[in-house]
């Protein structure tokens, strides 16, 4: 699904948001042999790669294999990035930019967790590692495979908690939503996408594709929304 909206691009911290995330990307390729997605991207914290620094790079770094990994991202922050750093200010703009990735991250983890918990019966990297290499059929080793071993790496989440931050303040705005022909409130929109996201995570439909985080990211954007419009009308 994609979004479609036009917002005036007079942002400060999205531009820089949107310069770092080039950079980077950028640098993967330049600088290839440095390998900077493997020491950037969000391993499983039971995993022997994990540092606890990943939690926030793994926000600035975009699949060198799927180009239009990082242009999505990228416009959707330009898109909705923009209004929401003029409506809220830079700093609770950036709380809900990164908790939102933060929060994103940790959903994704705890779905990763429970795949392999169901199949292995256990959080030991070692044991799951014998069962996925002589018990599983070829599609248990795919879902185990990607819970276990391929890191996180992109801003979909923090993206995605400023999407839901949009669609808290203006619940009612139209966008596009493909493949849908006429446009769509936005928060009618997020509920399709939440759904369409649950259902392909669950059945497994895009492999390599971290829906929970989407999830994870839209919800703890719309309640962080929440919580500046709720304490905008307390001090009020």
């Amino acid at each position: 699904m994609s979004f479609f909206y036009i917002s005036n691009f007079n942002s400060d911290a999205v531009k820089h948001l949107i310069s770092i995330n080039i950079l980077l990307y950028t640098a993967a390729f330049v600088f290839s042999q440095y390998k900077i997605e493997n020491i950037f991207s969000l391993y499983h914290p039971l995993d022997d790669r994990f540092e606890l620094y990943q939690i926030i790079t793994h926000m600035f770094i975009h699949s060198k294999r799927f180009f239009l990994h990082i242009i999505f991202n990228m416009l959707a922050l330009l898109m909705f990035g923009g209004k929401m750093e003029t409506l809220l200010g830079i700093k609770k703009f950036l709380i809900t930019y990164f908790l939102s990735g933060v929060l994103a991250a940790l959903f994704q983890l705890v779905f990763n967790t429970g795949v392999m918990y169901y199949f292995v019966h256990s959080l030991d990297f070692t044991q799951a590692k014998r069962i996925f290499d002589y018990y599983l059929n070829d599609d248990q080793k795919i879902n185990l495979y990607t819970s276990m071993y391929s890191p996180m790496m992109g801003s979909s989440g923090a993206v995605s908690g400023i999407v839901g931050a949009f669609a808290r303040f203006f619940p009612e705005h139209k966008i596009f939503i493909l493949p849908f022909p006429l446009p769509i409130a936005i928060r009618k929109a997020l509920l399709i996408f939440v759904f369409g996201s649950f259902v392909s995570s669950i059945f497994n439909l895009a492999p390599g594709v971290a829906h929970f985080a989407h999830i994870g990211g839209i919800l703890s954007g719309y309640f962080i929304g929440s919580f500046f419009i709720k304490n905008e009308k307390n001090y009020f």
